[in-house]
């Protein structure tokens, strides 16, 4: 259970990786890949693991099958997604993201652009 929790807490960012390849433009290297994360120059995210959508659909599949290793994922998950949206709302300098950023449809319905997904700081006095 704890190697699966492991396993998944850390490996659910793979959707950062994904969406640098689509959208970045640039030759993959660690460097360039992190900041492009966090210094906020990506322009478009889908991120299709850090949604609460898919998360509570994980949730159906763990209430009718309560495996103990299901479970741990579910809670793997659950802090992973709880923590990403506390500690990144205000990581990026340049703006801040949107309270509703971590649900997949908000982000869809914006067509996946920076623009949509978030405020930038002098709008808000920060």
């Amino acid at each position: 259970m704890a190697s699966a929790a492991l396993f998944v807490g850390i490996f659910l960012d793979i959707d950062h990786i994904i969406d640098f390849f689509l959208f970045s433009g640039e030759r993959f290297s660690i460097s360039g890949f992190t900041s492009w994360c966090y210094e906020g120059r990506w322009e478009r995210l889908i991120l299709i693991f850090h949604s609460y959508e898919l998360y509570a659909l994980f949730g159906l599949l763990v209430y009718y099958n309560p495996h103990p290793v299901l479970l741990s994922i579910f809670w793997s998950v659950g802090l992973h997604l709880l923590l990403d949206q506390i500690g990144n709302r205000y990581l990026i300098k340049a703006f801040i993201i949107s309270p509703w950023f971590y649900f997949f449809t908000f982000r869809a319905w914006g067509g996946f652009y920076k623009d949509w997904m978030t405020t930038p700081r002098k709008l808000r006095g920060r």
